[in-house]
């Protein structure tokens, strides 16, 4: 590979990264929302039916959670494999800087 393709494939990887993690951010920010839903419903005596389905809507949120986290640790680590397989060969570049900084800024969540 090229300088060039090895860069756009760099940064391919790290915009896969970047947008799963925030996917994993939107699923627990909606799994908080309809866990409070399901908290003030329940608070407010609401009918079973209506908790009933504001359940099965926290637990699809909830299901959805591990499935992104284990994509995002897949995305994760074949951009640290690229990254240290092609570093020498992309050094100086945009594109290696942001990965690094993904990289950084994404395995805090799994420490």
């Amino acid at each position: 590979m090229t300088s060039a393709e090895l860069a756009k494939s760099c940064k391919v990887k790290t915009n896969s990264v970047k947008r799963l993690h925030k996917e994993l951010g939107y699923y627990e920010k909606e799994r908080d929302k309809e866990q409070s839903r399901v908290d003030k419903m329940k608070a407010d005596g609401a009918e079973a039916s209506d908790l009933k389905q504001a359940e099965n809507v926290l637990q699809e949120s909830t299901m959805m959670i591990p499935q992104t986290r284990q994509r995002l640790e897949a995305a994760l680590a074949e951009l640290q494999s690229f990254v240290s397989e092609n570093e020498e060969d992309i050094k100086d570049t945009e594109e290696l800087t942001l990965a690094k900084e993904t990289l950084a800024e994404v395995e805090k969540l799994f420490k």
